[in-house]
């Protein structure tokens, strides 16, 4: 009997003992404020010229360049950035009268409200294990759609055309496990972007 009790308690304390150091470890860091933590420098948007597609038509897609600081004082480490690119809405209302919620105007960043499907993402790693100091920025990263405009008129032509739709993008950030917060949105300017 004290055999089965020993072997009972070790194995049950052996639990318990890893659940309880598991939960500290998740408490010892809070998640990050991105509006306190990182500032977005030397932002440009624009429509990236990416050449010719499959058929010959001249090809142009919503792409954002920045950098990102850290303005906090501590050190940030695994950082990841997701972009969520989507065409301004062209009609003011949703069918049965409500605004849409899922990507509104922003009038501070001076972005349209987004169409509910988004259009395409990017994903990069900002920031990898080796951290971003205080005061240091990531350096350029650019983000740019895989889906954008297509046709035979010139690059300026299709920018100036009557039915090209705006776009927006709206940039996420996620560090370590901590889920995705969004960490601000931009127009995308009507402006011609070469590689």
């Amino acid at each position: 009997m004290y055999q089965k009790c020993k072997a009972f308690l070790t194995d049950y304390g052996t639990k318990f003992f890893f659940m309880v150091l598991l939960l500290l470890s998740s408490c010892n860091s809070a998640p990050l404020d991105p509006q306190r933590t990182f500032k977005l420098t030397e932002v440009t948007t624009g429509w990236l010229d990416v050449g010719l597609d499959d058929l010959g038509r001249n090809k142009i897609v919503p792409t954002i360049s920045f950098s990102v600081e850290n303005i906090s004082n501590s050190d940030v480490r695994t950082l990841q950035l997701m972009g969520v690119f989507r065409r301004c809405e062209t009609v003011v209302e949703i069918g049965d009268g409500r605004s849409n919620e899922v990507s509104p105007a922003d009038e501070t960043a001076g972005t349209c409200a987004g169409e509910i499907t988004e259009w395409d993402n990017a994903l990069v790693r900002a920031v990898g294990r080796e951290g971003l100091d205080p005061g240091q920025n990531t350096g350029p990263i650019t983000m740019e759609s895989r889906l954008g405009y297509t046709g035979e008129q010139s690059r300026d032509e299709m920018l100036q055309h009557r039915q090209f739709i705006d776009a927006k993008v709206e940039l996420f950030i996620k560090h370590r496990s901590d889920p995705w917060i969004k960490l601000t949105e931009s127009p995308i300017d009507r402006q011609l972007l070469t590689q």
